[in-house]
């Protein structure tokens, strides 16, 4: 009965949030146009802070990142200008592992999106 009752309570504490820290190398697509930043993300308990690079000298002025982790689900955004004017990007991921997820990208104020996967460096 004991143990009953432990495995009851253990069943009810919330599953514990991954810590996704690190720097994360993305490699998406937005209708054909390939995104490829390298993330370096900061978690705190459910919330997530830090930056991320592009490759491309057309991007500038990119804005620090801001997100959260929810069980396997993570999502992060930042904004960046690029041809004049600024658009968000907003990373919607699930985790595989530790070290990999994918998902979908929405940039606004464009209203497009992609695919992207990430792995862990």
């Amino acid at each position: 009965m004991k143990m009953l009752v432990l495995l009851v309570l253990l069943a009810a504490l919330p599953a514990a949030v991954p810590d996704i820290s690190g720097v994360w190398k993305v490699d998406g697509a937005i209708q054909d146009n390939p995104v490829t930043p390298t993330c370096t993300l900061k978690q705190t308990e459910a919330k997530l802070s830090g930056s991320c690079k592009m490759d491309s000298d057309q991007v500038s002025d990119l804005s620090d990142v801001t997100g959260e982790v929810k069980g396997k689900d993570v999502t992060w955004q930042f904004s960046l200008k690029y041809e004049g004017t600024t658009y968000t990007l907003t990373f919607n991921g699930t985790l595989d592992s530790e070290t990999s997820m994918k998902g979908s990208i929405t940039v606004n104020p464009s209203d497009t999106d992609g695919d992207f996967t990430a792995k862990k460096q």
